[in-house]
């Protein structure tokens, strides 16, 4: 899931991976026209590193094999 983003790793997240976010938070800022202020820009990207961690803690866990995924319901 969000290791498509290249947001993971073990451990801290290393230089390229604070690029991707930084370039991350650039792209989707002028996607949804969002003036962010340089202020602003710092922490979210705190708040990125933060949930990135926390992903890679959710990523790390062993499932076996019979586990399965939830099924996903559309409207």
């Amino acid at each position: 899931m969000a290791a498509a983003l290249g947001l993971l790793g073990v451990g801290r997240l290393r230089m390229d991976q604070d690029e991707t976010l930084h370039a991350w938070c650039d792209s989707m800022a002028a996607l949804l026209a969002l003036p962010v202020e340089a202020g602003d820009r710092t922490v979210i990207l705190v708040n990125l590193k933060f949930i990135a961690s926390q992903i890679a803690l959710l990523d790390a866990y062993p499932l076996g094999d019979e586990i399965e995924s939830a099924p996903i319901f559309r409207a």
